[in-house]
């Protein structure tokens, strides 16, 4: 049996570090929504007690290349747009986790195509994880439900139970809708160290441009440098205008405590928001833990003029992409090839 789907990218609304755990990592405070930026991803099952994993970039390396201004055969490309097969890939990892909960004696052939960049704060890896453990599930015929599920995502990354459907409502911290809307969310409020997840009610899209730079950052070199505040900001005020979709109190509202240390780090990221807020997009900011990041547009159509904008602007390289918010647990299909 083969399986299909899109994982999509997500971007961080707002992000706050209120403190640092006494197990190293950090609490955080964030509202995440996922968006049609999206990897393909197809499994089937093998006879053979192994996962094989081959990836590439879509639509080629060379185009991806292109738009970032690198040599595709540079030092630079194989660095930043390298994308391993081993075991240091999360698909890998979870697929070898799920054999291992499951007892699960045959293996797994994978094929995925990068849409999503590594080292952006996108959540690229941590989506193809976790739609990877859902596509396992269903050619085992597991319930997108099963909890241990989600024990895997856990364990894999903070950030991938938010790409797979929530449990049903008793098992989550509360929901504001119900039925299918709730258990495959545009957006959530996520806490502890991102694996306490809450449904936000998005009553409409949110339109975005996002860029990403020909830079990468690692997650753990930005929050080397975090400095903690002593008061940190609550996203309560940002959840309440998300609600009530009031695009102008976002304005004042968003944040992401990563900012300052990734701008210690790379600097030239101030060009790339600069650029984002030159073009019309408010509010603007950092993704994640960077190096991506995006700017709010009040429809599509001016995303895509926005879009037409930054890519005319050839003294910024990066690539652009006009997004909307989509649910973040994409759905599974059987593949009939």
């Amino acid at each position: 049996m083969k399986v299909r789907t899109s994982p999509p990218a997500k971007l961080n609304l707002f992000l706050e570090i209120p403190a640092k755990r006494e197990d190293g990592f950090h609490e955080i405070d964030t509202v995440m929504t996922a968006i049609d930026l999206c990897d393909e991803l197809s499994v089937e099952s093998i006879e053979e007690p192994v996962v094989e994993l081959s990836a590439h970039w879509l639509p080629s390396l060379e185009t991806i290349a292109s738009e970032l201004a690198i040599d595709p055969q540079s030092a630079e490309a194989k660095q930043l747009l390298a994308i391993p097969e081993d075991g240091r890939n999360l698909v890998v990892a979870a697929l070898q986790a799920f054999r291992k909960r499951f007892q699960i004696e045959s293996g797994f052939r994978v094929e995925l195509g990068k849409r999503i960049p590594a080292g952006a704060g996108m959540g690229g890896a941590s989506s193809d994880a976790a739609h990877a453990i859902s596509c396992a599930a269903q050619i085992h015929q597991f319930s997108s439900d099963h909890d241990g599920l989600h024990e895997i995502a856990a364990s894999i990354g903070s950030d991938v139970p938010f790409f797979l459907p929530l449990p049903p409502v008793s098992q989550i911290a509360s929901a504001s809708t119900n039925g299918e809307t709730t258990r495959r969310p545009r957006a959530c409020h996520a806490s502890g160290r991102g694996e306490i997840l809450q449904p936000v009610d998005m009553r409409t899209d949110l339109f975005f441009v996002v860029g990403y730079p020909p830079a990468s950052l690692a997650t753990k070199d930005v929050y080397g440098r975090l400095r903690v505040p002593a008061e940190p900001i609550s996203s309560k005020g940002f959840l309440a205008s998300l609600r009530a979709n009031s695009l102008e109190d976002l304005t004042s509202l968003m944040i992401n405590r990563l900012s300052e240390p990734a701008l210690e780090i790379r600097p030239e990221l101030s060009e790339l928001l600069e650029s984002l807020w030159k073009s019309g997009l408010q509010p603007c900011q950092l993704t994640g833990s960077g190096s991506a990041c995006f700017g709010i547009a009040r429809d599509a159509e001016f995303a895509q003029t926005a879009l037409k904008q930054l890519r005319a602007n050839q003294s910024v390289p990066a690539l652009w992409r006009a997004t909307r918010s989509v649910a973040a647990a994409a759905t599974i299909e059987i593949d009939p090839s």
